[in-house]
């Protein structure tokens, strides 16, 4: 039975393109409104049935590891002042099975997946990057969900991607198709930030996946480039041996790894808040209007 037990997590990057608060803050910790981004990604997992997360780390991220474990003096004090609403949002930080793995050697996506190994064996696990959140809206099935289920049920591989066009199309890795059923593609090829001239299709990989078992030792065997290494390689060795899919998603995506694309996360993410939901509307319409 193909059963998706285990997640992986990327958030070892140095964030240099939010310097300077990421020389003293690991950008997963940055907040989009009242919560950093690495828990977005673990909550959206919550509806999947996983039971270990796996965060590969930087060596110096003790704040994230802080972050999922115990805070004993903060909750005592909450409990104290009867304030159970908020003792009841430091307790959730930590509802997780999180497991951390520390990646020492800056060699790319595939060297992070491989530094999860010990946790994951050769089993299949869900793949989510630190640097994108994806929100489903009510009625609609998060994205790492829809994965998880096409995978459960067909026993391939499978990765999560967008529409995009013009100069965009060479910002992506680029998958090439035979077929699309019901909304799920058969790839049979992958290409790294093509040109647009180059591209095999308007279909750009996000970053969420779900990878079949044994995936592990076809990583070891990649031939670095540039001192990377790159799990599109192995991507693109499944589609060529026809076992990778590829699916788009519903609701909304946000590069919070962007400067311009965190900015808008949060301010969607407020306008969504029961608690200044209202006010920040009200700010932004009579912003529009001064603007």
């Amino acid at each position: 039975m193909n059963k998706v037990r285990k997640a992986i997590i990327p958030a070892a990057g140095l964030g240099t393109r939010f310097l300077p608060i990421t020389k003293a803050v690991p950008k997963p910790m940055l907040p989009v409104l009242d919560k950093p981004t690495i828990q977005y990604i673990t909550e959206e997992l919550t509806e999947v049935g996983i039971e270990e997360i796996i965060i590969v780390v930087s060596p110096n991220s003790g704040v994230i590891e802080n972050h999922f474990g115990i805070a004993e003096n903060l909750e005592k004090r909450l409990l104290e002042d009867g304030k159970q609403k908020l003792y009841d949002i430091a307790l959730n930080t930590r509802k997780f099975n999180v497991k951390f793995a520390v990646q020492t050697v800056a060699n790319g996506l595939a060297g992070a997946i491989l530094c999860a190994e010990p946790f994951i064996k050769d089993e299949p696990f869900a793949l989510l990057l630190g640097d994108e959140l994806l929100c489903a809206e009510k009625g609609q099935t998060p994205c790492i969900k829809k994965l998880v289920d096409i995978f459960e049920k067909t026993g391939k591989s499978v990765i999560a991607t967008m529409e995009v066009f013009g100069d965009q199309v060479s910002m992506y890795g680029n998958i090439g198709y035979d077929k699309e059923e019901n909304g799920i593609m058969q790839v049979n090829q992958i290409v790294e930030k093509p040109s647009v001239n180059d591209a095999l299709s308007n279909n750009a990989i996000i970053g969420r996946y779900v990878i079949a078992g044994g995936v592990m030792e076809k990583l070891k065997k990649l031939t670095p480039r540039n001192n990377e290494i790159y799990f599109t390689d192995v991507l693109d060795e499944l589609a060529m041996k026809g076992e990778l899919l590829a699916s788009g998603f519903e609701g909304n995506r946000y590069d919070v790894g962007d400067k311009a694309g965190y900015i808008k996360a949060n301010v969607e993410m407020a306008l969504k808040s029961g608690e200044i939901g209202q006010e920040i509307k009200e700010y932004i319409l009579d912003l529009a209007n001064r603007i």
